[in-house]
């Protein structure tokens, strides 16, 4: 797993972690791919206790923590507390409209990819979400998210590809869960976690139900 990451497990500093008050083993109790999205400089997706000053008084605050790589090879620890929620109106070269601020706001998620600028200067395409556990937003390239063509053993169509690749939200029927019971869910990638996110969950009988009355409704309508 390590071979493809930016920074090597052995590249931890963690007398600085220790120093925050973050013990060496958190990693140990890291998932596979959690570790591997660490190392390779994403946000933890936990959150971790650590030492703060704020306003001079000593404080144990919660936040997500980052490796970073510097340009000569040292690896720094980056500190991410929760904040007080907030778009500002440019993010990354972006000026927010209004429309956008509340879709962040309200769902945080944009909804859709935008264009940003990276610390390079170069521009690329990204989706955007906002993290439920800090409130700091969250930019993800598109290039890091492959959208498969099938979710809990339901196909995709090409039209819920599409949209889904756009950051917009597809409704996904007939998957299955780990109880082996059929599900419903409305999906969308999550830039703030790096995966595709699942909300607004109805199982099969919900299902059933729902399409038995708009069958009935249409059945009363075409003999009214």
């Amino acid at each position: 797993m390590e071979e493809n990451t930016r920074i090597k497990k052995d590249e931890i500093p963690f007398d600085k972690l220790e120093k925050v008050g973050v013990k060496k083993d958190f990693i140990d109790h890291m998932g596979e791919n959690e570790l591997r999205d660490f190392l390779n400089g994403y946000r933890s997706q936990k959150l971790y206790t650590i030492n703060a000053t704020v306003n001079d008084e000593q404080l144990r605050i919660p936040a997500k923590l980052r490796l970073q790589k510097q340009d000569n090879g040292a690896v720094d620890i980056k500190i991410h507390p929760i904040q007080r929620l907030y778009v500002p109106d440019e993010y990354m070269g972006h000026k927010f409209s209004k429309e956008e601020k509340a879709a962040l706001l309200n769902d945080k998620n944009l909804g859709k990819t935008v264009e940003l600028t990276g610390k390079d200067g170069k521009k690329d395409t990204y989706y955007l979400a906002i993290d439920n556990k800090t409130n700091e937003l969250s930019p993800l390239r598109t290039k890091n998210i492959i959208i498969p063509d099938k979710i809990k053993g339901a196909n995709l169509s090409e039209e819920q590809k599409q949209k889904l690749a756009k950051g917009e939200k597809v409704y996904l029927d007939k998957m299955t869960g780990r109880n082996r019971k059929k599900f419903g869910a409305s999906l969308q990638v999550d830039a703030a976690n790096r995966t595709i996110n699942f909300s607004g969950f109805k199982q099969e009988k919900e299902l059933e139900q729902e399409k038995t009355k708009k069958e009935n409704k249409g059945a009363k309508q075409k003999v009214g």
